[in-house]
């Protein structure tokens, strides 16, 4: 009977030990399967050693050991990059930049006198501190002794496939690598611990993306966490938006809130009980967001939700992505460009809206200053000319009081809501009332207005009334 013998052993070296057969040979990292090192950026580079510096767990080596006339020979078949990337360290191959995450590692160390002699006391016992170390631009070379303990003699888990022939090599390099990273969108969903709950309750439980717009696989692969992310970065925070993935997430993570995601989540809502089949090429994975903001700007002329959708087939009907604004359409738009850069998202946005204005018969340009005067005199009933003297003072103060007062991205600041919150300043004036506590309180409960500026500003100066009625009690 033929002996069954073990396959597979598991053992825990020292770095110092791996890198030392790995310098001499002993670990082969050139087996002809085998990808080349140097696949990873600077960040996966950083964060590799700033865990072993802290002494984080990292994912353990393969290693196919096989048997040749020459000796016994061990193939590195996964963990590659990460055995060249803690050599390139230790050998100064780079430092530590400064966007390593949580860079901060504490060691205990004998605390030393002036010259550098360690502490005793009359009993010689040591004297103890505890050290804080900012990981950030250093070298291997830069650490203090203990951390380069620490690096060398950190335990490395190494899996060992005994006795493999070249066939089972094969097997195993594409059985380790089948497992796919994390892509862009789904890397993003990480750094917003504060909002992922959002992203997610947003991406997974609404019924517009579990219709056939969206692919499965779009579904399962964070596409749809990407859209909802872009979507509140778009509606709320355009001035601030930011391309990539992660800065998006980290910009979100610090300054998005719930009621934005709920804002999104009931436009979505409005949009799928307007929904039919013919609308799938228009929200596409690359452009549902911009579409989702321009459903955002069309909630504020109070129209039904069913004229949006009337728009949309319309829109494709007579295609209207043709049609030039300033010599450009919004199909040019996309040529030879980034379609994630900001300035092709605001001239699309700008396209869209004019379409959208146009076919509702509404208007999309901002007032003029003598338009904001004339509906100011208008509001109070009071000569336009006494305006115009002190409209500087008037648009500076309004300007001042928004900044302390509205949280940006905050829909009350549209740019065709501007009549309105001129018209309430030049009212606080002529009737020596404070606006703060009052318009601080308003935005947070009413994120959106009434396209009707006339009907938009009796809603605020009622309620502005109202909230100071209930004070002066």
């Amino acid at each position: 009977m033929d002996l069954v013998r073990d396959k597979r052993v598991k053992d825990a070296l020292m770095n110092s030990t791996v890198q030392n057969m790995f310098e001499r040979g002993e670990l082969r990292k050139d087996h002809p399967l085998q990808r080349k090192p140097g696949r990873w950026s600077g960040s996966d580079k950083e964060g590799l050693i700033a865990s072993v510096l802290k002494d984080e767990d990292i994912d353990s080596i393969k290693v196919c050991e096989q048997l040749t006339n020459n000796g016994v020979v061990l193939w590195v078949i996964d963990g590659l990059q990460r055995l060249t990337t803690l050599n390139s360290y230790l050998n100064g191959g780079f430092k530590l930049g400064k966007n390593v995450e949580f860079p901060t590692v504490t060691y205990q160390s004998a605390k030393r006198d002036a010259k550098g002699n360690i502490i005793k006391d009359e009993y010689g016992n040591y004297d103890y501190e505890l050290v804080e170390y900012d990981l950030r631009g250093k070298f291997y070379c830069d650490l203090p002794i203990e951390l380069k303990e620490k690096f060398n003699n950190y335990k490395i888990d190494m899996v060992k496939h005994l006795d493999c022939t070249d066939e089972e090599i094969g097997y195993h390099i594409r059985r380790y690598n089948k497992q796919k990273s994390m892509n862009a969108s789904e890397n993003a969903v990480t750094f917003m611990d504060n909002i992922a709950k959002e992203v997610k309750r947003v991406s997974l439980n609404n019924r517009f993306f579990k219709n056939d717009v969206y692919k499965e696989m779009e579904r399962n692969n964070g596409t749809i966490e990407r859209i909802v992310t872009e979507s509140v970065m778009c509606m709320f925070h355009l001035d601030k938006w930011q391309k990539q993935s992660r800065n998006m997430g980290e910009f979100l993570n610090r300054n998005s809130s719930k009621q934005e995601f709920d804002r999104l989540n009931d436009n979505l809502n409005r949009l799928e009980a307007v929904y039919d089949e013919s609308f799938g090429d228009i929200f596409t994975s690359k452009d549902s967001f911009i579409w989702f903001t321009l459903f955002d700007k069309f909630t504020s002329y109070n129209l039904p939700d069913e004229s949006f959708a009337d728009f949309i087939r319309s829109y494709k009907a007579d295609r209207m992505w043709e049609r030039k604004f300033n010599g450009e359409s919004f199909v040019d738009i996309d040529k030879n460009r980034s379609t994630k850069d900001k300035s092709v998202i605001v001239r699309k946005l700008e396209i869209l809206e004019c379409l959208l204005s146009g076919f509702l018969k509404v208007s999309s340009a901002p007032a003029g200053r003598d338009e904001l005067e004339e509906f100011a005199a208008k509001m109070l009933e009071i000569d336009a000319g006494e305006l115009h003297e002190d409209m500087d003072f008037y648009i500076e103060s309004l300007d001042d009081l928004i900044a302390k007062t509205v949280k940006d991205g905050s829909g009350i600041l549209a740019r065709e809501n501007r009549p309105s919150l001129l018209a309430m300043m030049v009212y606080s004036y002529k009737n020596d009332v404070n606006l703060d506590d009052w318009l601080k309180e308003y935005a947070a409960k009413n994120d959106r207005y009434i396209a009707d500026q006339k009907k938009n500003f009796i809603r605020m100066k009622t309620d502005f009334e109202r909230y100071a009625a209930g004070k002066s009690l």
